[in-house]
């Protein structure tokens, strides 16, 4: 839930934005020195222009968005370009002032990522500049927790409004049981 009060993010200490956990894709790629906004494949647009129904399911959208990357993969792959991962695993933690996500990967403190992800309620690829706060071993990889920088603030309101809207999600499941 929200707390106010606090250091950074992902400090141990009461946070500043309302977060959530939740299974999304992320896909990262690291920004070079001096490099701000990373490969952007031409079939992303094709997400900012959709927008889900309220009839839809959410689920679609977030498919989609997985073919569509695996694929462009696969395509930088067989032309040996480099361009985003695959992700190991899909748990975040994530807010308005930054993200927490497994990897099979370890980044050192102060690296600069590029992260992508899909926001299921919106139906659009979210392109998030972040930087590394720190990468804790774990049995199943690492936990990297990040905080954003240079975001606009239809991005922040969007991940704001996810965030809600799963959490209206949660509330009512519990609700059921």
């Amino acid at each position: 839930m929200a707390q106010i009060k606090g250091g950074g993010p992902f400090d141990g200490s009461m946070r500043q934005h309302v977060r959530t956990d939740d299974k999304i894709p992320v896909y990262y790629e690291v920004l070079a020195e001096g490099e701000l906004t990373g490969t952007l494949a031409a079939w992303e647009t094709m997400f900012d222009e959709m927008e889900p129904r309220a009839d839809e399911n959410p689920k679609l959208y977030e498919m989609l968005f997985d073919i569509n990357q695996k694929l462009n993969m696969l395509i930088n792959h067989m032309a040996d370009r480099s361009g985003f991962n695959m992700p190991e695993a899909r748990e975040v933690n994530i807010s308005a002032g930054g993200l927490r996500f497994l990897s099979d990967r370890s980044f050192p403190d102060g690296e600069r990522l590029l992260l992508k992800t899909f926001l299921p309620t919106h139906g659009q690829i979210v392109r998030l500049k972040c930087e590394v706060l720190r990468s804790t071993e774990r049995t199943d990889g690492f936990e990297v927790a990040v905080k954003f920088f240079d975001l606009d603030e239809a991005t922040r309101e969007k991940i704001i409004k996810y965030i809600f809207c799963r959490q209206r999600q949660s509330l009512r499941s519990e609700k059921k049981t």
